[in-house]
């Protein structure tokens, strides 16, 4: 992906017809296509697996997926930088076809998570990336079966897998998220902690919020400002049921230092606090 042009897909869905021509139906949704096509991430996790054995490391290793809106938004506009109302358009103008997209990227988004799992991820996440580019009435008719189905079939077919969701730019989602079955909702920094909990209602745990921003070196950042916002981060949250995280990704402008400096925070503080209950 070249820097400053965001996510490209060449030849994106022009319309239905095309779509038909395109994309298999969902009953080719099957382990063999995964392995077929996508055969070279899940390859990839079991040599990374291998690697850190060898190596000695126990971390978890998380298996990721983005989301069917996500997907199909990227699928039809081909950017994540222009085109942003075509995602939507689609779902209103095309709702029928819209649905069929979305029932093929939910079922291959299972097995290739599936896939991840039998191949050694600990855990998952499912990242609804484009949240922002669809509105909550939308977002409950056409995205949110999708996840809730994703997690049923998931948890399923692997109870004592953690299985995370975050479902970024679209925080009116997080309570009935909290309800399909996930261990883990993922909140975004537009998310006020102090009701971060009761939103969820201790139905799962939290992963975030921490601002990146926090992190890039202008002259007013430090080792120390960034142990003191995390442990505010810690304190506001809670530390336990938490993935402490960021609330959205890193941007290339961090300081490796500061990212340091954060990682090793989060443990001492949130050790702190805890032996301190």
């Amino acid at each position: 992906m070249p820097g400053g042009v965001g996510i490209q897909v060449p030849n994106p869905i022009k319309d239905p017809a095309d779509l038909a021509k395109r994309i298999p139906d969902v009953t080719a949704m099957t382990p063999n296509y995964v392995s077929e096509h996508l055969g070279h991430v899940i390859k990839s996790v079991e040599l990374i697996k291998t690697k850190m054995a060898n190596e000695g490391m126990t971390q978890p290793l998380i298996g990721f997926s983005a989301a069917p809106w996500t997907l199909l938004f990227y699928m039809v506009g081909g950017s994540s930088k222009k085109n942003n109302d075509i995602g939507v358009k689609w779902l209103t103008d095309h709702p029928d076809d819209s649905r069929r997209l979305l029932d093929v990227l939910t079922k291959i988004i299972i097995e290739y998570m599936s896939a991840q799992v039998e191949a050694g991820a600990n855990m998952l996440q499912l990242f609804e990336a484009m949240g922002m580019m669809i509105d909550e009435a939308n977002f409950d008719q056409f995205a949110m079966p999708c996840l809730k189905e994703i997690a049923t079939e998931l948890k399923s077919r692997f109870p004592d897998v953690p299985l995370m969701v975050f479902s970024r730019g679209a925080s009116f989602a997080n309570e009935a998220l909290s309800k399909l079955g996930y261990d883990v909702v993922t909140i975004d920094g537009s998310v006020d902690r102090s009701t971060a909990r009761a939103t969820v209602g201790g139905r799962t745990g939290l992963q975030g919020n921490y601002d990146p921003r926090e992190l890039i070196d202008d002259g007013s950042k430090s080792v120390e400002t960034v142990r003191a916002t995390a442990r505010e981060l810690l304190e506001e949250l809670g530390p336990q049921r938490l993935v402490a995280n960021l609330g959205e990704g890193l941007g290339g402008k961090e300081s490796p230092e500061l990212v340091n400096a954060f990682v090793d925070a989060i443990h001492e503080e949130s050790e702190a606090l805890i032996k301190a209950v």
